[in-house]
């Protein structure tokens, strides 16, 4: 009797043995070869379910960005004004755990290969224009007067940049003064 095998749970596998090895080494560091072993499966297996590198590291960087997008939603929808609401979705995104530490180590060694790499580079415009977008509600109704398209520009802008600290040294005082930094904006958001 042949083996049933589930292909969308090898794809997510092998997807995540490669956030390991992106996490690790970056992504000049990166090779089929290593993200099998990772996988503990063959070069063969993820050219099953990747025809090539390029490939397979933009599944990666496509569902890291789904990840926090999902974690991003069940804030959204949690209980809470819209400030609180907001500030969860956006500590979301942050590297306030080891989960989400690996997230930014990923996301700066694509934003570094999005430099010269067009399909990352829109890839990751379109994944901010979306964070962009999702925000905006939570802008226009705790600060209706205020222009919510540049808050959301800002807070993006400010979450990035707290984020890079964060991911850089990932210090248990960094994460602190990250969420601190952060509340504090939110509440001049009016």
């Amino acid at each position: 009797m042949p083996k049933i095998v589930d292909h969308d749970t090898r794809r997510r596998e092998i997807v995540e043995a490669s956030w390991q090895v992106i996490a690790g080494e970056g992504l000049d560091g990166v090779t089929m070869r290593k993200i099998a072993a990772a996988a503990d499966c063959t070069t063969g297996r993820l050219t099953h379910y990747f025809a090539n590198r390029e490939e397979l590291v933009l599944a990666a960087l496509r569902a890291v960005y789904d990840a926090a997008a999902s974690r991003m939603a069940v804030a959204r929808a949690a209980d809470g004004t819209p400030r609180q609401r907001l500030l969860r979705m956006l500590e979301e995104t942050l590297p306030l755990d080891d989960a989400r530490l690996r997230e930014w180590k990923i996301w700066i060694a694509f934003w570094g290969a999005a430099a010269a790499d067009r399909t990352l580079a829109k890839e990751n415009d379109d994944r901010h224009d979306r964070w962009r977008a999702s925000i905006l509600p939570f802008i226009r109704e705790i600060a209706p007067s205020a222009d919510a398209a540049y808050e959301a520009e800002r807070l993006v802008g400010i979450v990035n940049g707290l984020g890079l600290e964060a991911a850089i040294n990932p210090t248990s005082r960094n994460r602190t003064r990250v969420r601190e930094t952060l509340a504090r904006h939110l509440e001049s958001v009016a």
